[in-house]
C-alpha cells in the first residue's frame, strides 16, 4: 500500500486548482502513490524518482537527468527538495513547467522544532528516540531550511500560496493525532513544521 502521508489532502488542492487532464511531473515520487492518485482524478501524471519501482507511469531517474519528459501543466514535489541540489533542480523544474504553470510543494521547516513540539512529540512518541531540540538538530542539521528553499524558489517562481500545516502526527504514522497537531499550530501553541507552498512559472 501507498505512504500518503505527505501528499495526502494536496491531492485535493492540486485538483482544484488544475483542470481536467491536466499534464503533471511528480518530483521525487517514491512509491508512485500520488501518481496513482493524480491518474484517478482525471490527470495525466508522471513519476520521476532515483529510486522509482516498476511502472508505466514512472521514471527511474533524478529529474535533472531524465530525459524526453517534455512539458507540464504542473509539477508537485513532496519532500524532495530539502535535501536537492536546489539550483540544478529548480532549472530543471523551471525548464519542465509550460509558462503559468503551476508547482505544488509539500515541505517541512526542520528549524521550526522548538520547545513546545518537543513536548508534544514525547508525549505522543512512544519510542525511545531523542526528541530533544539538540537530538532534532543534530538529526536534520545537514537538510536545507525551509527559509532556504523558499528563497531559491522565489528565485525562479512567483508564490500565490504558503500555509503552515501539521507534520509531528504524520511523522508518527498517528493520522488520529492530526486535527489535534493542526488546532495547537492554528492556536500558536505548536510551531507548524509542515508547509504547503504554491507558485507559478513566470
Amino acid at each position: 500500500m501507498a505512504d500518503d502521508r505527505w501528499w495526502k489532502d494536496l491531492d485535493a488542492v492540486v485538483a482544484a486548482m488544475l483542470a481536467g487532464g491536466s499534464r503533471i511531473l511528480d518530483l521525487g515520487c517514491g512509491d508512485g502513490g500520488l501518481v496513482d492518485r493524480l491518474t484517478e482524478l482525471g490527470f495525466d501524471p508522471i513519476g520521476v524518482d532515483p529510486h522509482a519501482p516498476a511502472h508505466p507511469r514512472l521514471v527511474q531517474a533524478r529529474v535533472e537527468h531524465a530525459t524526453g519528459l517534455g512539458e507540464f501543466d504542473a509539477i508537485t514535489a513532496t519532500m524532495a527538495l530539502h535535501h536537492a541540489e536546489l539550483p540544478t533542480v529548480l532549472q530543471s523544474i523551471y525548464g519542465h513547467l509550460r509558462p503559468e504553470g503551476q508547482l505544488f510543494v509539500s515541505e517541512f521547516a526542520w528549524d521550526a522544532y522548538d520547545e513546545r513540539a518537543a513536548a508534544w512529540l514525547a508525549s505522543h512518541d512512544p519510542s525511545d528516540g531523542d526528541n530533544s531540540i539538540t537530538g532534532w538538530q543534530r538529526e536534520h542539521c545537514d537538510l536545507h531550511t525551509w527559509a532556504t528553499v523558499r528563497e531559491a524558489l522565489s528565485n525562479c517562481f512567483t508564490p500565490t500560496l504558503e500555509v503552515g500545516r501539521p507534520y509531528l502526527a504524520r511523522m508518527l504514522r498517528r493520522c488520529d493525532l492530526e486535527a489535534d497537531e493542526h488546532a495547537l499550530i492554528d492556536a500558536q501553541l505548536l510551531p507548524a513544521l509542515g508547509i504547503w507552498y504554491v507558485a507559478k512559472r513566470d
